[in-house]
């Protein structure tokens, strides 16, 4: 046991004087380690969060809904088996006071209401129920209001207001509904009433075309077993039309924002721990080829195998317990500090937390990276014969002998690295699959670039010599094979690879969350508008006013009333889309060119002069909803005329651009009808009032709905989303640059004593910095060529497979990267040996 720590404190005090050389290990260990601590702490507090308080998201422990009508008696008895139901009725109606109007978000609950949690309003104190303040007074039923309604419609608590063209009484200031998390983000304030008061809304037609009225029924389970429940529901309620979720599913798209964001990083702190073990394999490969002396004098002295491996194993294990440190320390206390923000945007309360099991998890990825590339450099430095460092000084480690290697058992410790390491990735990730095709890239990309560079080796032995001298020399240095090319190229190659793939997903994340809102967000829209009134309007959105942005859009309404031939009452419908469009009179649309927010997701948008036979392109959701594929039929009643159309395209549309139709057809098929307008106005930054002042004088009879609050909470979500993983894509591309640069620190001392050579035989110092800086320059192109080819298919199969959001390629970025990083090699690689090609050479070779 003395012997054991004697040669870790020997190896620690011999490292002492060599620690700056280490920055850059430890630092891209560090970065790994604290995306992968982060993200991990942040998953965990959004899952325990919805594990532990899922039955109060929901407002119960499963939920039930559909929007065509209300569940009649024998489904209410079916779900009454299950346990206690209370009802809620979700819309959007106009509310109105004596002095202005406003765009309200209702909801009408059961008398029951809430199961689980309570709504929090300021007048709910003491012995006040909620009942009583939504129950009938004189005629007059109660409300809990948006404390920004009152403002709008310029009334006070306990003034009366209408909602739908009925009298309602506001009766206190709704803060918060117990299920508000999993409602989402709804167009319009807020308004509560009761579902008895909701009976007497006279007009309950939404102002604003595509937004249903929600029938929703939530149960609070008899048994704790949720998941054997939902399993009995999706089967009592089979083909029916219900849509059945959970909390989490309640969450809807934001989660699911947020779960690709953190599979985002998980990929993105996977690569950057792979490329941090590859600075850790060049930074000791570097490292012992230059403690060669050391080795000497150690296994002279009677020092063992083991002994050797103790020595240098201590010394990575000390780097890496920082490198990891630091990562656990800036990862947990970056999420810790976070946890609040992203609780905001998902709609979570999440509370400052420290998790321990994902820092033990990402301080276990570290810790074995640095192990596993660590591996083999040690066993080079095991294998130093005393006599052979004596004759040669030292200048570089023999090469790894594979084939010893692996019918040894010193294979064994890499094996068992590589299952912890996959043990480890799949407890962050929770796909193994997505841990498999990591693991399998790496290693294939390993070897690719080891079967490249040889291969280019070989021609180059093989090829005549070219006349110029500078780059004769830089070809030669590259194929001899005691050169450090081969080394060079894998681990630029790898980090360049890493780096692109980064680059693509950093893209492509962009374009899902903020694809769709790239474009200004209306402000005011407005529905059934006539002509002479659009006329107006593009009359008032001139240069130089108020107005930014001006759209209109054709709106009808027509019934869907077969689906391939079979009438919609036979059609089995799946999701709350697919359930409104058979609900009746849907509002329809045509369009020639696809607008900015939807993104056809299959088959193709018809051109914009087309006039061929009907066409109609689908919300991608009808797919499965209605049991649709491209080019099956769907006929529609308008007027009382069918029309029937072939179906196009299936595309996806975000809220960012407005409101969107599920159906919209092809020019020439429904263009005959008696149509009205619908409206979407832009207003400059700051004047949203002004414009809304112009509105409502120049246009007194339109009813514009102010939107745009609602859908920049949705926007600025998706840009902190957005505005994260730039800037993590942006550390892990910096960390790639880091290990570019370190990997040049691999045969350093062997490059200066050739550089010495050549100087003494009469090389000039332009011409030895010339030649390095053409040898790093054609090594750099060599490994961009493999490592772009696998970047962008791997960030493909990552984006499309695994991500499932769509591929882009920016080429102009890719290009600037790949040209800065091919130019920082060759120049730093031919400032490596600037202090032999400067220095006298007697000195430098005294001290080789």
């Amino acid at each position: 046991m003395r012997q054991f720590l004697a040669a870790i404190r020997i190896g620690l005090l011999d490292m002492r004087g060599d620690l700056r050389r280490f920055v850059l290990l430890v630092v891209c260990l560090a970065v790994g380690t604290a995306l992968i601590a982060g993200v991990n702490s942040v998953g965990a507090s959004i899952s325990r969060a919805i594990e532990s308080g899922a039955a109060e998201l929901m407002g119960g422990d499963l939920e039930l809904s559909r929007a065509d009508r209300v569940a009649t008696a024998a489904e209410l008895v079916t779900m009454a088996t299950f346990g206690k139901v209370t009802d809620t009725v979700d819309t959007n109606v106009r509310a109105e006071s004596a002095a202005a109007d406003a765009f309200v978000d209702l909801a009408a609950v059961g008398p029951d209401y809430p199961l689980l949690g309570s709504v929090a309003s300021p007048q709910l104190t003491g012995s006040t129920t909620l009942a009583d303040l939504l129950d009938i007074r004189d005629g007059v039923p109660g409300a809990l209001v948006d404390g920004l309604l009152l403002d709008q419609l310029k009334i006070q608590v306990g003034d009366s207001f209408s909602l739908g063209g009925t009298d309602f009484q506001a009766r206190g200031i709704l803060t918060r509904l117990p299920d508000g998390a999993v409602r989402g983000f709804r167009l319009g304030l807020t308004t509560l009433i009761s579902a008895e008061g909701f009976a007497g809304v006279s007009d309950r037609s939404s102002p604003l075309p595509g937004l249903g009225t929600w029938s929703r029924y939530k149960i609070l389970l008899t048994s704790d077993d949720t998941a054997a429940a939902r399993l009995a529901l999706d089967d009592a309620f089979a083909n029916t039309g219900w849509t059945i979720r959970s909390a989490r599913d309640g969450l809807g798209q934001m989660v699911r924002y947020y779960d690709l964001f953190m599979r985002f990083l998980v990929i993105v702190g996977l690569g950057s721990l792979l490329i941090g073990g590859v600075s850790v394999w060049t930074g000791m490969q570097a490292y012992i080829a230059e403690r060669a002396s050391v080795i000497a004098v150690l296994r002279s002295m009677g020092a063992g195998r083991t002994r050797i491996f103790l020595h240098f194993f201590a010394q990575v294990t000390m780097l890496a317990a920082v490198g990891v440190g630091i990562g656990l320390l800036i990862g947990g206390g970056g999420a810790y500090l976070l946890l609040p923000y992203v609780g905001r945007a998902v709609g979570i309360d999440l509370l400052p937390a420290l998790h321990l099991q994902p820092l033990l998890v990402a301080a276990g990825a570290g810790f074995v990276t640095a192990f596993a590339f660590s591996y083999l450099p040690l066993q080079q430095a095991q294998a130093i014969r005393p006599v052979l460092l004596f004759r040669s000084k030292g200048l570089s480690a023999p090469p790894t002998d594979w084939r010893a290697l692996l019918h040894s058992w010193q294979v064994l410790p890499l094996i068992a690295a590589a299952i912890a390491f996959f043990v480890l990735a799949w407890l962050m990730t929770g796909d193994s699959q997505l841990v498999l095709a990591f693991g399998f890239a790496s290693a294939a990309a390993a070897i690719i670039f080891q079967l490249f560079i040889h291969a280019i080796q070989w021609a180059l032995r093989h090829l005549p010599e070219p006349r110029i001298l500078h780059l004769r020399h830089a070809l030669r240095a590259i194929s001899g094979s005691g050169q450090n090319a081969a080394s060079v190229v894998v681990s630029a190659g790898m980090a360049l690879a890493m780096l692109i793939v980064v680059l693509v997903l950093q893209a492509n994340m962009r374009q899902e969350f903020l694809g769709a809102s790239a474009f200004d967000a209306p402000t005011l829209v407005a529905s059934d508008l006539f002509p002479d009134e659009v006329e107006t309007l593009q009359t008032m959105a001139a240069p130089g006013s108020n107005i930014t942005r001006f759209i209109s859009t054709p709106m009808l309404r027509g019934m869907l009333s077969e689906v391939g031939g079979i009438p919609a009452a036979d059609v089995r419908t799946r999701g709350p889309e697919a359930t409104f469009l058979l609900a009746g009179e849907v509002p329809l649309t045509f369009r020639a060119e696809l607008p900015a927010s939807s993104r056809v997701t299959s088959g193709e948008w018809w051109p914009a002069d087309y006039s061929g036979p009907g066409l109609v392109s689908l919300h991608q959701s009808l797919r499965s909803g209605l049991g649709v594929d491209l080019g099956d039929t769907l006929t529609f009643t308008m007027f009382g005329e069918p029309v029937t159309v072939t179906v196009a395209s299936f595309r996806d549309y975000s809220w960012q651009g407005g409101i969107d139709f599920l159906a919209t057809f092809s020019p020439g098929v429904i263009d005959a009808y008696p149509t009205t307008l619908f409206a979407a106005v832009t207003a400059a930054p700051g004047q949203e009032d002004a414009v809304k002042r112009q509105l409502a004088t120049d246009l007194p009879d339109i009813r514009f709905i102010a939107i745009g609050d609602t859908l920049k909470q949705i926007t600025d979500a998706l840009a902190q989303l957005s505005f994260a993983s730039a800037l993590v894509g942006g550390l892990a591309v910096g960390n790639g640059l880091l290990v570019l640069i370190g990997s040049l620190s691999t045969g350093r001392r062997q490059r200066e004593a050739d550089t010495i050579i050549t100087k003494v035989l009469g090389g000039t110092r332009r011409t030895l910095l010339g030649t390095a800086f053409l040898q790093y320059l054609i090594l750099a192109i060599l490994a961009a060529i493999p490592a772009t080819i696998l970047g962008v298919g791997v960030g493909w199969l990552v984006s499309m497979v695994m991500l499932n959001v769509d591929f882009t390629l920016n080429a102009r970025v890719l290009g600037v990267v790949l040209t800065t990083a091919i130019l920082i090699t060759a120049l730093l690689g031919s400032l490596t040996i600037l202090r032999a090609a400067t220095a006298r050479p007697a000195r430098l070779l005294r001290d080789l």
